[in-house]
């Protein structure tokens, strides 16, 4: 048996996030949001098994190495749509009184 590393070989969420250094979870959260390395669905069930090529993962690692911290800012910076500026408190949520469907603070009345 060869102890060789088949770049093609197909791996599971857990062995890809291992590879990542990751947590499952966050390979998950990432895949569901877009920002994760590309993966594969095995069947056309929402339940359907997710694996990932060896060589997609290496490669997506790969893209995102800088030199330094400015040049990984540039690199966030760059991807944001022109004229879009987060700003705490840009999002209503519970955390600032006020919940996503309704921007009125809980606690007011009609």
């Amino acid at each position: 048996m060869s102890n060789a590393i088949d770049l093609d070989d197909l791996m599971s969420s857990k062995e890809a996030a291992t590879l990542l250094g990751i947590k499952t979870n966050t390979l998950e959260i990432w895949r569901h949001q877009g920002k994760g390395p590309p993966f594969l669905k095995l069947g056309d069930n929402p339940q359907s098994a997710v694996r990932y090529l060896r060589s997609t993962v290496v490669a997506w690692a790969r893209q995102r190495a800088f030199s330094s911290t400015s040049a990984h800012t540039a690199a966030v910076k760059a991807k944001r749509p022109a004229g879009v500026t987060i700003t705490p408190g840009a999002i209503p949520g519970p955390w600032n009184g006020t919940s996503a469907a309704s921007s009125q603070p809980r606690d007011a009345s009609e």
